[in-house]
């Protein structure tokens, strides 16, 4: 018994001393997608930092880093294939980790974290049969036509993933018209957290992760299923059943769909071949039934980033980033002047401890303790738990924190040694207002009132390990004749026939409520001939999902000309309108589009802007057809 724990032991020290290098470097020049970023010290700092939340934990990080290369091989050939810039890989990494059905507190959903409206609007089908988020090639082909859809606007990589987060409105309000296009990007203070934390993750796994890499023991591959059940799949390639379905939560219902092709993942262990498939169809094919409008392809080419030599993961141990940071004699901490957290003198409470006690042990009043701490009048000690035992500082160390489940204000303010008044002043909050789950803290300084809040997704935790994980774990570990003897434990089977379907569970969500604050004002808005949700949101800068839930639609359902549609609309929009255009002191001309125009180069052209070429064309969004005339109005 003891040789195999020993075995155990050298297996993971092993597997962890593959990533226990130097400290990682961020570099001051890199670049993404053809584009040269420059870091600034202060932005260093924040990705630094996120660097360290993704690597302090070595177990965490290689976990992550196998489950990745089960399915990075599919991404990387899906974003090949679209012309989107190899970079983007990593950004899946960081929307939803490679777990298949992570759900966000905001209901995103998937491998790229979709909400359902804007899924179904890029063509992936979520209904009571099948849901695509789940499905790494279709929700990875979903997302390369969101980014090519932001790229026609910004003729930027960048921007266009920051819409991602942000929604194309969003993301046109924030940055600057001059910056479309851009081929140099300085990424400073000011930057979006967004591309901070993608950058983090770059340099987190780039080393790690695809160009070929592949788990020794699991690999995953597909099986064309179109028409069949997992059952009839698992025959065919001799695959336990349980392990299929685990691993394709995609499909809801107990048969495959087959007006197009379904692939089945499933799981290729060492020694095994894929099964050959006479039946696959062809790429071509695929392509075709999966994006049924053909779209200009954009090549770009994308260098690998500048790093310094040496660079690799962060060890354990020293690192920052991480809050709340005790330090000093933690043994001890229970003793006076033995402990700071964040810098400043704390103590540890004990079992027995009330404030009294705690004050008495450190020498201080009871009204200062509960000052320190944020305690108020009727403020309890527990157990445990570390206070301060001096002023907390008034600004965080680091600019943003991201609220998970179960926070509270007072618990931030503690972590990050910041007094709660101040807390609630940078962040423009009343006490009693509702801390919601993903929303964005502002710690450093105050959140100017022309940003409005933002939330970004937080991926729910779940009870149960991630089947891949599980196989690899399992594929790791030195067989044992034991082995088989995990399946004693009896787990509850649920039929497919028996789940309940997608809509089902998504009627019990709260639909967003159509209220305005003091930045937005409701209006009314007629549906006009050729208008769709899409083109709504971009004019409005508002997201789709958003008048979805307004207005209680399906976006499978279309639009209807003159129905009405009650819409929470930035102030902003109507103080931008450009103002009418006089005849008399204008001429006309005609663009003809040439093959890569964009709508942005040919503003700039003409030395016009974009909302006026859609507004003199009546075009509703960006896109543009090779040959097409565009009137341009210009002063005489």
């Amino acid at each position: 018994m003891g040789k195999y724990i020993a075995s155990i032991i050298i297996f993971l020290m092993a597997s962890l001393s593959s990533i226990a290098q130097a400290p990682m470097v961020v570099p001051s020049e890199m670049e993404f997608a053809g584009i040269k970023l420059k870091i600034t010290n202060s932005a260093k700092k924040e990705i630094e930092e996120t660097l360290d939340l993704l690597t302090r934990s070595q177990y965490h990080f290689q976990l992550l880093v196998d489950r990745t290369n089960l399915y990075m091989g599919m991404v990387e050939e899906v974003l090949k294939r679209e012309g989107i810039p190899d970079d983007f890989k990593y950004l899946a990494i960081q929307e939803g980790q490679f777990v298949s059905d992570a759900v966000s507190t905001s209901n995103a959903v998937g491998f790229w974290q979709f909400k359902k409206a804007t899924a179904q609007e890029l063509g992936l089908r979520v209904d009571g049969l099948v849901d695509e988020r789940k499905h790494i090639l279709a929700s990875t082909l979903g997302a390369t036509k969101y980014f090519k859809r932001s790229n026609f606007v910004f003729d930027n990589w960048l921007w266009s993933m920051q819409s991602y987060l942000q929604g194309l409105g969003g993301a046109q309000r924030s940055i600057p018209e001059k910056d479309y296009g851009a081929k140099r990007v300085e990424i400073n203070a000011s930057t979006h957290w967004y591309l901070k934390k993608y950058i983090a993750h770059k340099l987190a796994f780039e080393d790690y992760v695809g160009k070929g890499k592949k788990n020794a023991t699991l690999q995953l591959a597909t099986y064309e299923g179109r028409g069949k059940t997992l059952r009839d799949v698992s025959r065919e390639i001799n695959v336990d059943f349980e392990e299929l379905k685990n691993l394709n939560k995609w499909l809801v219902s107990a048969k495959i769909p087959d007006e197009k092709s379904y692939p089945v993942v499933y799981p290729v262990k060492s020694g095994s071949r894929p099964i050959a498939q006479n039946n696959t169809p062809k790429r071509e094919e695929t392509k075709e039934s999966n994006n049924p409008r053909t779209e200009t392809r954009r090549q770009s080419e994308t260098p690998s980033a500048i790093r310094s030599a040496g660079s690799g993961v962060r060890p354990v141990e020293g690192n920052i980033g991480v809050f709340p940071r005790v330090t000093g004699n933690i043994r001890n901490a229970t003793a006076p002047d033995q402990i700071e957290m964040n810098g400043i003198d704390a103590i540890k409470a004990k079992p027995s401890d009330n404030i009294t006690s705690l004050a008495s042990r450190v020498g201080k009043s009871e009204s200062r303790i509960r000052k320190f701490n944020d305690l108020g009048d009727t403020g309890k000690v527990r157990s445990g738990v570390y206070y301060y035992v001096k002023n907390k500082k008034n600004k965080g160390k680091v600019h943003y924190h991201i609220v998970q489940p179960n926070e509270t204000l007072w618990g931030i303010s503690q972590d990050y040694g910041i007094k709660l008044k101040k807390l609630l002043q940078k962040n423009r909050m009343r006490e009693t207002e509702q801390l919601k789950v993903g929303r964005v803290l502002w710690l450093r300084f105050i959140r100017p009132a022309n940003i409005p809040i933002e939330y970004s997704n937080v991926i729910l935790p779940k009870e149960q390990p991630n089947p891949e994980d599980k196989m690899i774990k399992e594929l790791s570990l030195p067989e044992q004749p034991i082995k088989k003897q995990t399946q004693i434990i009896p787990e509850k089977r649920v039929d497919f026939e028996e789940e309940e379907s997608v809509e089902a569970i998504e009627m019990s969500i709260t639909r967003k409520a159509l209220i305005a604050t003091a930045s937005d004002t409701i209006i009314t808005h007629v549906v006009q001939p050729k208008e769709s949700f899409f083109a709504l949101s971009q004019k409005y800068g508002i997201e789709l999902d958003d008048i979805i839930d307004w207005n209680g639609l399906n976006v499978m359902d279309g639009l209807q000309v003159k129905q009405e549609l009650k819409l929470v609309v930035p102030k902003a929009y109507f103080s931008k309108q450009a103002a009418p255009i006089k005849a008399s002191s204008t001429k006309e001309i005609y663009h003809e589009v040439q093959k890569g125009e964009t709508l942005y180069g040919i503003s700039k052209l003409y030395n016009v802007t974009i909302a006026e070429i859609l507004k003199w064309n009546n075009k509703t969004d960006n896109n543009l057809d090779l040959g097409e005339r565009l009137k341009i109005l210009q002063d005489n």
